[in-house]
């Protein structure tokens, strides 16, 4: 008996939530940190920053996003058969956030409706999503031959990868204005209609402290600078790897005078802050463009690369390597190719800042918002977490992009309420008792009890 081919698996939608509560980083803020503005708007990238209200938290925002995603797919709780978050804001050091969320979707479609679901938590950093997104998608290819074989009528199921996070550094620090929150939900399936996962990962993890939050600590202790760098090494660790295993495999066959990057129409970096972007984008091109014809051109603009053996002093070289990134990341050709590749991917991040494990899947949503995603595009995904790991892939958006029903996430965006800097340092501290706007119509942190259990409930 012929076996039913294996199908694709991938992201077959994708949703947004995020808190209505936003402060500009542009105004006030930017008057008290003693910050030009320009510096935040161009240098960084974040213009505003989403801010969790009193009654928000990961586990809201989480439930938030599968309830949008499952009713704009017409999903019945019995279809989703793994619910997998990716975390660095999780609400409980044993209990998996995904049971509070699963508790909070059953006021909806009624107690034990979510029973034959499992929900694991990940955790890595900002690519613990990323990590669960891979899992998810292992599951579904190892089911696929026993759902094809079976013939018992069940119902195809689904899963659902959620990156939930609020991003909070200490008050004053460096990293401060790069904060956000929000969650990102995906819809993985077999035949996905958005986005074919490719069979190929590369990976890259080393021991680093560049950030880290030990327990018992609302704020991540961030080394920035050196933060920056990890991020950078890794990036290029895993594309490397990338590289490697798609070549190897077939999956991307170079013509004479190409590159990887020829074949990825848009690469979503990790987002931390947008011009990070940037920064990784300008490491993996020059590092793919070497050697190649195009890189004569570039060296007619800009000059040749600095080289060790063309400095005496071996304090020269960094500070010459230095500028030589920042000429190229100014060369025509860079910025030709990050305009079109790399810069639509951070749209919606500008607007909401950092949201650790969903800022990547922020770059997708920006894209699918601005109607860029075209059938047989390839998608390149650099994935990074600190302390530090990344991960490369890639998928195929398919020819049923355009039968996904459409969000309203940039009007929502367009319709958040602004705070001032006052009600933004009392919700970050934790030492406003009201939310500011009080919940209508959606999940809510009630209350934690004397013996540390979170109460939430859907207030109508």
């Amino acid at each position: 008996m012929n076996k039913k081919p294996k199908s694709a698996v991938g992201i077959d939608d994708i949703a947004v939530a995020v808190p209505k509560l936003f402060i500009s980083t542009l105004g006030e803020f930017a008057q008290a940190r003693g910050i030009e503005p320009g510096k935040l708007a161009r240098g960084i990238g974040v213009e505003k920053m989403a801010v969790p209200d009193v009654h928000e938290d990961a586990a809201t925002m989480a439930a938030s996003s599968i309830l949008e995603l499952i009713q704009k797919n017409d999903i019945s709780p019995q279809e989703v058969g793994r619910i997998y978050i990716g975390t660095e804001s999780g609400v409980d050091e044993a209990k998996a956030i995904g049971t509070y969320v699963m508790g909070m979707l059953e006021r909806i479609f009624g107690p034990g409706s979510f029973q034959e679901c499992s929900t694991v938590e990940f955790k890595s950093a900002c690519i613990a999503a990323t990590h669960a997104l891979e899992n998810a998608a292992y599951w579904l290819r190892a089911e696929d031959g026993d759902f094809n074989a079976t013939g018992s009528g069940e119902c195809e199921r689904v899963g659902i990868v959620v990156a939930t996070d609020v991003a909070r550094y200490e008050l004053n620090s460096p990293a401060e204005y790069t904060q956000g929150a929000g969650s990102v939900a995906l819809l993985v399936k077999r035949d996905p209609r958005l986005l074919a996962l490719d069979p190929v990962m590369g990976v890259f993890t080393r021991d680093e402290n560049d950030f880290f939050r030990p327990i018992g600590m609302k704020c991540a202790v961030v080394n920035g600078r050196y933060s920056n760098l990890c991020y950078l090494a890794a990036m290029e660790g895993a594309f490397s790897s990338y590289k490697k295993k798609a070549l190897v495999r077939g999956m991307i066959r170079l013509a004479g005078g190409e590159c990887i990057t020829d074949h990825l129409d848009q690469i979503i970096f990790h987002i931390p802050y947008p011009r990070m972007a940037e920064y990784a984008a300008a490491s993996i091109f020059r590092r793919e463009w070497r050697g190649l014809p195009r890189w004569r051109k570039i060296e007619e603009e800009i000059g040749p690369e600095p080289g060790e053996e063309d400095f005496s002093g071996s304090k020269e070289h960094p500070s010459n390597e230095a500028d030589y990134k920042r000429r190229f990341s100014k060369s025509a050709q860079f910025l030709g190719a990050y305009e079109r590749k790399v810069r639509p991917s951070t749209l919606v991040s500008s607007v909401v800042g950092n949201i650790y494990t969903g800022s990547i899947y922020l770059g997708l949503a920006s894209l699918l918002e601005q109607n860029l995603l075209v059938p047989g595009m390839r998608i390149g995904l650099g994935s990074y977490g600190s302390g530090c790991s990344a991960a490369f892939f890639s998928g195929t958006v398919q020819a049923g992009v355009g039968s996904t029903a459409r969000g309203d996430l940039l009007k929502r965006l367009d319709e958040r309420v602004e705070i001032g800097l006052a009600d933004y340092q009392l919700l970050h501290q934790g030492e406003r008792n009201e939310s500011v706007i009080p919940p209508s119509g959606e999940f809510a942190l009630l209350e934690i009890g004397r013996d540390g259990y979170r109460h939430y409930d859907l207030v109508g």
